[in-house]
Order: C-alpha cells, then sequence, then structure tokens
C-alpha cells in the first residue's frame, strides 16, 4: 500500500507573525480569518498551505486594496517579514542571517523556510558575488515570497538589492535577488 504524501503546512509561527499585522492594522480582519480556520487569539501549530494562501490573500486586499493583486500581495510579504522577525523563531533567524550576511545567507535557504513551512525545495544558482537566483516549489504566495525575500534581504544588510520575479511555470517560481 503506498503511503500518502505528507500534507503541506504552514508553521503557527507564520501566522502569528500575520496575527501580528491584523491585530494591529486591521482588526475588522479577525473574524474573516476565524471564517477560514485561524483564530489570530489562538492559533494552531500548523495550517494547511491551502489555508495561508487564502490569509495572504485576504489580509493584502484588505491592507492594500488600491494595488493589483499581485502588488498587494508583494506589499504584504514586506510588512510580513518585519512582523515576522519580531516573533521567538524570526529573532533567531533574523539575528542568524545578519551574521551570515545576505550571501552566506543563501546557503541557508532551505534551513529558513523550513522554519516556515514542512514542503518548500530550492535550489540556488550564484551569477556574481551579490546576485543570486533562487527557485522555490512554492507556487502559492510568489508574490507574498518576493516581498519576503526583498525586505530579508535588507533586514540583513543587503544595498540597493532588488528581487525579481523571472519565471513562474508549474513547477515552481525562479527569483532573481541581487544587490550592491
Amino acid at each position: 500500500m503506498a503511503v500518502p504524501p505528507a500534507e503541506r503546512v504552514v508553521f503557527g509561527s507564520v501566522f502569528e507573525a500575520l496575527a501580528r499585522i491584523v491585530t494591529v492594522s486591521r482588526p475588522a480582519l479577525v473574524a474573516p480569518l476565524k471564517k477560514l480556520g485561524v483564530d489570530v487569539h489562538k492559533l494552531q501549530a500548523a495550517y494547511p498551505a491551502e489555508t495561508w494562501k487564502a490569509a495572504t490573500d485576504l489580509v493584502a486586499k484588505d491592507l492594500f486594496p488600491d494595488f493589483s493583486p499581485q502588488v498587494a500581495a508583494y506589499r504584504l510579504g514586506r510588512l510580513f517579514i518585519e512582523s515576522y522577525f519580531q516573533t521567538l523563531i524570526g529573532r533567531a533567524l533574523s539575528a542568524t542571517l545578519k551574521i551570515l550576511g545576505p550571501a552566506r545567507s543563501f546557503n541557508r535557504v532551505s534551513r529558513s523556510f523550513r522554519t516556515a513551512n514542512n514542503f518548500t525545495e530550492d535550489r540556488v544558482v550564484t551569477h556574481g558575488p551579490n546576485d543570486y537566483e533562487l527557485w522555490l516549489n512554492e507556487l502559492h504566495v510568489p508574490y507574498v515570497n518576493q516581498g519576503v525575500l526583498q525586505g530579508a534581504l535588507e533586514t540583513i544588510g543587503a544595498k540597493q538589492c532588488s528581487v525579481e520575479i523571472v519565471k513562474i511555470d508549474g513547477e515552481g517560481v525562479t527569483y532573481r535577488c541581487r544587490w550592491q
């Protein structure tokens, strides 16, 4: 008998960061999030990846209604990483990445994403000392992840950085990350 694949889950620490944003910026979203199965006052250890997608879509649309869904998601990603770096796990991750710096942090991408979920796979291609291509198998929230990457790089010391989505296909998303 074949063993079913493990459910793709996003950990509660990630939802903790989203809950911080909601409770501070948009308390009116507490009830709609609860309808999605996310009680921001009593978080679970993990949630299905689909719940993460639905929750980020809801919050991005509400926080940034004047922007396209992609730009709203990107902006949420930037806001999210600031909030995540204030959580217990996020503070530890941020401190480690600041010590390593942006370039060496790319060697830890898998570990970094594994603090967030149980399914992200990655591939890193180095094009130069401050020029990396990152492929992630995460298709649910590519623009949120773009904002997360941009904000994380800036937080850990990358100057004049950019994170561009260069390809989205059925397998994953490729980002080009560059800085001075």
